[in-house]
């Protein structure tokens, strides 16, 4: 095993953990109407546990994108030196 094979592995492995994230979890978009104001969707009154739980998914939305970049950068740089060592 090289040192390329290793993170070109180690980026795809990140990789398919963050896609995976972004398909459960993924990042939300604010809805805006055509006077351009913001649009609210109110049910019930949010119990802790929900909130614990919208917490956890807003985390895991911000996360999922930022670990996709880390994956492709760890994959680029496994290719570069892959192709300075030949």
């Amino acid at each position: 095993m090289s040192y390329s094979w290793l993170l070109n592995v180690v980026g795809l492995v990140i990789s398919t953990i963050a896609a995976a994230l972004m398909f459960y979890f993924p990042p939300r978009v604010q809805m805006y109407t055509e006077e351009g104001a913001a649009v609210f969707t109110w049910t019930n009154a949010p119990t802790e546990k929900g909130k614990a739980i919208g917490k956890r998914q807003i985390h895991l939305a911000k996360v999922g994108p930022f670990l996709l970049i880390l994956g492709f950068f760890l994959q680029l740089v496994a290719a570069c030196d892959d192709a300075h060592e030949n």
